[in-house]
């Protein structure tokens, strides 16, 4: 055998085999990122010997388990690190087997295999990484290839702020697929809360869900149950405003002032803080304040936040009653000028329903809504002069509802004009996205000015034109503002402030956190 073809098969056997990579990492399923620290067992949930179990692997500080932390020693190590940093003064013993870690103060952790020096906490959510603080987002300085011990990896952020601590399984919000999902039910999650019927906040769930109650509100259960085929008996509606008990723990759903049956989730667990799920949420400064309930726990929760747009580039968006006035003059003026227009404006499966309702009113026609769509708002309980706008002919009008993502598509929008050739000869598309408002879009001499009906000139509207389609984007948003989300978390002076939705401008999250005078501790 030649030289080459010996080397040829020695590198064929250093390809690791999926299989090896699923069993060594069955919390990741792909192998370990540069960086990262290798464990010593095989199986993080089951040690290679009885004498090293969960029991013997606690955090010194608080006591919990790192197993349940992270599969990686680096994320253990990042936990513990914050445990320090954070001050959780209770000293518990017991050392990891892949570690040992001083505390602050010098002392090592207790002798492995020796009992703690205070009792154990009831961990309440086993399936998932306790809740720690951190300094600084995802992405964070020294938080890259590398990076500083105090980094916890986004998905474990993310895991946090699905579940509940405090409550009995834990209850779980908007978790009914992947992994996480897998481990609640297994360790016995029956509470499950979905805040509203936007795809990736229900992904997972299926009409053979079977692991215990879904809560919701009656529009989000009519979606569920006409829409995912989800049986009536697995679904509890919550009705707005009013609190109800759930294994022991009062709920209260509240409005999200997002999308047709968007709620948010107050959980208070009888001896244990308060935690508010916003889910997703335009939260409006004064319709938040007016709310009796949130009051009551001012300066005493955790608050799980919706930060789409914790972003400076984001910093404030205009109410959507202007937006739709705006826009409405808009598509008015252009088909003034252009009659054979036709108009498609963006929607989401549920959502911006009021562009498309703002500017039939405004033309004074009705609005052509595809069969998928109207399956939909069949659940909506829409007031009369709403469904009265409806039509399911296409030909009746000029105004047609249409995916978001096709008015974005030059080709599609081609295609569509050319379907309708020798009725209209030219497509004006609304793009209605918070994403639109961009600093980088604004400073663009493409911005397109007028004024409504003297009250002012709106320049946050973006047009292009290419062809025979002219493109506005407008900035009509459903989720909060950056100043909008700074001037909640001040009003509610939350004790910790969890993102929901993935942080990538350090600054902004460092500032919203700020804007709490009392003690804000920011986990992400």
């Amino acid at each position: 055998m030649s030289d080459e073809e010996e080397d040829f098969k020695a590198k064929r056997r250093r390809v690791v085999p999926r299989s090896l990579v699923k069993k060594v990492w069955p919390f990741l399923g792909k192998p370990r990122r540069k960086g990262e620290a290798k464990l010593e067992e095989a199986n993080p949930r089951e040690p290679r010997d009885g004498k090293e179990g969960k029991e013997n692997c606690l955090c010194p500080v608080c006591g919990i388990s790192l197993i349940e932390v992270s599969p990686t020693l680096l994320g253990r190590q990042a936990h513990v690190n914050a445990c320090v940093d954070k001050g959780t003064a209770r000293s518990f013993g017991g050392a990891c087997a892949a570690e040992r870690v001083e505390t602050a103060s010098g002392r090592e952790p207790s002798p492995r295999g020796s009992p703690p020096a205070g009792p154990r906490p009831r961990d309440l959510s086993p399936a998932v990484p306790p809740l720690h603080p951190m300094r600084g987002s995802k992405a964070a300085p020294g938080k890259g290839r590398g990076g500083g011990a105090d980094a916890v990896p986004w998905f474990i952020q993310k895991q946090q702020a699905h579940v509940i601590r405090g409550t009995p399984g834990p209850f779980a919000v908007d978790c009914f697929g992947g992994r996480q999902s897998t481990l609640l039910a297994q360790k016995g999650t029956t509470s499950w809360f979905l805040s509203h019927f936007h795809s990736d906040h229900y992904v997972g769930l299926k009409k053979t869900f079977s692991n215990g109650q879904i809560y919701c509100t009656m529009t989000t259960a009519k979606l569920v149950h006409h829409i995912l085929g989800v049986p009536l008996e697995a679904i509890y509606v919550l009705e707005l405003g009013k609190p109800c008990a759930i294994q022991g723990v009062k709920v209260t759903a509240l409005d999200a002032n997002h999308c047709p049956g968007a709620c948010m989730f107050l959980f208070e667990p009888a001896g244990q803080t308060p935690t508010l799920h916003t889910g997703d949420a335009r939260l409006v400064g004064d319709k938040m304040k007016r709310m009796q309930t949130l009051s009551r726990v001012k300066g005493n929760c955790t608050l799980t936040l919706d930060t789409t747009y914790c972003s400076l580039r984001y910093n404030s968006f205009p109410s959507q009653a202007r937006v739709i006035e705006a826009i409405a003059n808009v598509v008015k003026a252009e088909v003034a000028s252009n009659p054979k227009a036709l108009v498609l404006v963006g929607s989401y499966t549920i959502g911006k329903e009021g562009v498309f309702f703002g500017i039939a009113e405004a033309l004074g026609t009705k609005v052509y809504i595809g069969a998928k769509k109207r399956r939909v708002m069949e659940c909506l309980d829409l007031e009369p002069r709403l469904e009265a706008l409806v039509t399911p002919n296409d030909t009746e009008t000029n105004i047609h509802a249409v995916p978001l993502f096709h008015t974005k598509n030059q080709k599609r929008m081609e295609a569509i004009l050319k379907y309708y050739k020798g009725r209209y000869t030219g497509i004006i598309a609304i793009c209605p996205t918070g994403w639109s408002l961009d600093s980088s879009a604004q400073s663009q001499s493409k911005l397109t000015q007028f004024s409504p009906q003297g009250k002012g000139r709106a320049n946050f509207i973006s047009c292009r034109r290419k062809g025979k389609v002219v493109t506005y984007s407008v900035p009509y948003s459903e989720h909060s503002s950056f100043e909008e989300m700074r001037s909640f978390v001040s009003w509610l002076q939350p004790k910790e402030v969890v993102p929901f939705v993935k942080v990538s401008d350090e600054e902004a999250f460092r500032q919203l956190t700020r804007s709490s005078s009392s003690s804000v501790t920011a986990i992400a």
